[in-house]
């Protein structure tokens, strides 16, 4: 057990920080957000705990932590009953990880713009955003993620990115 409490470590120290802001940019705020991450970590870490030397192991562990993610952000909006809706009004925090002022300052300033753009997109936009531009998952990784073709996953990462430049005002994006 001690070695799967080591290994589980590295699992969430590996991913932590992106399930997070994968969450945040979805949901209205960093309290939410770290409560968020933090259910998909006990769900990955149930799961893990449970695995047994006879069940099959999980082939892609980032998928399957991705799925927990989305499953996590929609449970969350079922259960409060709302639309799902990327606030841009709220003010952004950022982790305090080492950074000085003038960094955490850049940092907020690109996730508030981010943020705003994404606001009003598909759900399933806003997800290939943030795993491809963000994340900078490949296409196949994020067909795993989603159950979808690659070729499903390129149509929807370019309809997305469609959709975001015609939100953006002077051709931010090329």
């Amino acid at each position: 057990m001690e070695q799967k409490k080591k290994n589980f470590s590295k699992i969430y120290d590996q991913h932590a920080s992106r399930v997070y802001r994968f969450i945040f940019l979805k949901v209205s705020s960093q309290e939410i957000a770290e409560d968020l991450a933090s259910e998909v970590f006990a769900r990955a870490w149930n799961s893990y705990r449970e695995e047994s030397d006879s069940e099959p192991e999980i082939k892609n562990l980032q998928a399957y932590i991705y799925q927990i993610a989305r499953n996590v952000v929609v449970d969350h909006y079922r259960e409060k009953g709302r639309n799902k809706v990327v606030s841009a009004d709220e003010k952004t925090n950022i982790p305090d990880e080492g950074l000085s002022m003038e960094d955490k300052a850049g940092i907020a300033l690109e996730l508030e713009r981010v943020k705003k753009a994404l606001e009003g997109l598909q759900d399933d936009y806003q997800d290939y955003v943030i795993w491809r531009y963000l994340d900078e998952l490949s296409v196949p990784e994020i067909a795993e993620i989603t159950g979808k073709s690659e070729e499903n996953v390129r149509v929807g990462i370019h309809r997305a990115i469609q959709a975001l430049k015609e939100r953006l005002p002077g051709g931010v994006i090329k």
